[in-house]
């Protein structure tokens, strides 16, 4: 087969179950750099994965033989695992089911990563939620 040149950029958000604060500066930089050093072993193109306390954000590029289904079942299952190995929380950690997913043009990327790098100094600002903090309920979930 050919070698297949493709850009399908995506910005995937998340939360903890409940939105539970778990993520705090020190965690969030460790499962942060986790996720992108791991998810890229496993072949997964992570470049930029940021976020609060209660949730991250993930801009990544699809290759064609992924799905982003399948990307996020391995971020959220294998971050989980290691922050439960790592921490050993007497309630244990787990991300909501679900996630929000939106697909960022080439002339947006800059802008998408500047926003993940951010997110500290963005949920400072504003109380109001955009919609690339918006995170699905089950409920409302796509088919």
């Amino acid at each position: 087969m050919p070698k297949t040149f493709n850009s399908i950029w995506v910005h995937i958000v998340f939360r903890t179950k409940l939105s539970r604060p778990y993520l705090s500066w020190e965690i969030r930089n460790e499962v942060c750099e986790y996720i992108k050093v791991q998810g890229n072993l496993k072949g997964l193109n992570i470049d930029t994965v940021n976020g609060v306390r209660d949730h991250l954000h993930v801009l990544l590029r699809i290759k064609t033989t992924q799905t982003v289904a399948e990307a996020v079942h391995w971020i959220k299952g294998a971050s989980s695992r290691w922050l439960n190995r790592k921490y050993n929380w007497k309630d244990g950690f787990a991300w909501q089911e679900g996630y929000g997913v939106f697909s960022v043009s080439l002339h947006d990327i800059k802008m998408i990563r500047n926003y993940i790098y951010n997110q500290e100094k963005h949920h400072k600002e504003s109380y109001c939620v955009d919609r690339f903090e918006y995170v699905p309920k089950p409920s409302e979930a796509s088919p």
